[in-house]
């Protein structure tokens, strides 16, 4: 399969080159920049002052647009969820979260999951392959052409780990943040990882000022060995002394996600030694009702989640309890894609 190469991965220098070969004046590397970001082009034929040739050959060499829509999900509460399909047939999701005062996108940046969460349904079949960096943009550009408004925050918090993929995140999130590409703000993406700690000292040289949110869900080595095989999981210690680095070479706040699974991270021992920790990271927590789909794990009863969060208040430490939202329309990482995809087509990593 001839996969055509996302249209805004394309460097400056890409640009110039391409149209040179398309003899083609350089303004016009100007006009498509501003269909591609301004005016959010799904398809070259939307460029209307381009010339038709010039349209014909950049859907000839490129996607305009590298994601399309399989599937669209919506709830009551305006939470939206897509499966989208890409140029060789894999699917990802993209949730649009809708509150009063903000539009929250969140983004996936592989097909699959080589972490493989015992809770989270991304990782069931392992990684497929990692997306690029157009792939990763097209999604925000879909996502706000559909809502018609431009996107407030954007959470790298869906299908796949992040920091095992940052050769082609690093540069898309510069896009998304860059007054020349989207131009949201640095200080309105969150990075989130279950822990993988080069991938943290990396994003931390970055030299960005990205928020960090790292998936705990158990205050040991031993609790998160639970929920986190080894392949791709680090000493707690080592996991946190990267987060104080991270804070030190940004200045961000840390924040501590931490989904509540009955019987197995919810006891008030567990909540005072997250409270330690958070105190010790200068972070904060969001505390997170575990969406458990088939995994065999269930979430923490309503009550315990309140007597945690309590916990956690008393010792000093900002938490926040998030609802859950979305889980009728399967909103949780991975579980539309789960439903609908080929086995045969995955493979483990």
């Amino acid at each position: 399969m001839n996969l055509r190469r996302p249209l805004r991965e394309l460097s400056q220098e890409e640009w110039e080159s391409w149209l040179a070969e398309q003899r083609q004046p350089a303004f016009r590397a100007k006009q498509i920049r501003e269909w591609l970001f301004a005016k959010l082009a799904l398809a070259a034929a939307e460029m209307t002052n381009l010339p038709p040739a010039l349209r014909a050959a950049l859907e000839r060499d490129f996607a305009v647009c590298s994601v399309k829509p399989l599937e669209t999900l919506a709830d009551d509460e305006g939470t939206t969820k897509w499966l989208l399909g890409l140029g060789d047939g894999e699917t990802i999701e993209t949730v649009l979260i809708r509150a009063p005062d903000r539009l929250t996108l969140c983004i996936s940046t592989q097909v699959g999951c080589p972490v493989r969460c015992a809770f989270c349904a991304s990782g069931r079949h392992g990684l497929v392959r990692d997306l690029s960096a157009g792939e990763i943009v097209d999604q925000v550009v879909f996502a706000q052409r559909a809502a018609g408004r431009r996107l407030d925050n954007i959470v790298v918090m869906g299908m796949g780990e992040p920091l095992l993929n940052l050769d082609a995140l690093l540069p898309a999130l510069d896009v998304v943040c860059s007054p020349e590409g989207l131009g949201i703000g640095a200080r309105h993406v969150t990075v989130s990882t279950s822990g993988i700690v080069p991938g943290i000292r990396r994003l931390a040289g970055a030299g960005r000022q990205w928020n960090l949110a790292l998936s705990l869900h158990g205050v040991s080595d031993e609790r998160r060995a639970r929920f986190i095989p080894p392949a791709h999981r680090y000493p707690l210690a080592e996991i946190l002394a990267a987060c104080q680095e991270y804070r030190a070479a940004t200045g961000r706040m840390v924040t501590l996600e931490y989904a509540l699974v009955a019987g197995e991270n919810d006891s008030s021992i567990d909540g005072e030694r997250l409270a330690r920790i958070a105190r010790d990271l200068h972070a904060k927590v969001n505390l997170i009702p575990c969406n458990a789909a088939d995994s065999g794990h269930r979430a923490s009863a309503a009550g315990q989640v309140r007597a945690f969060h309590d916990i956690l208040l008393a010792h000093g430490v900002q938490a926040t309890l998030r609802r859950r939202k979305g889980s009728e329309i399967e909103a949780a990482c991975g579980q539309l894609r789960a439903r609908r995809a080929a086995p045969a087509k995955e493979t483990d990593e």
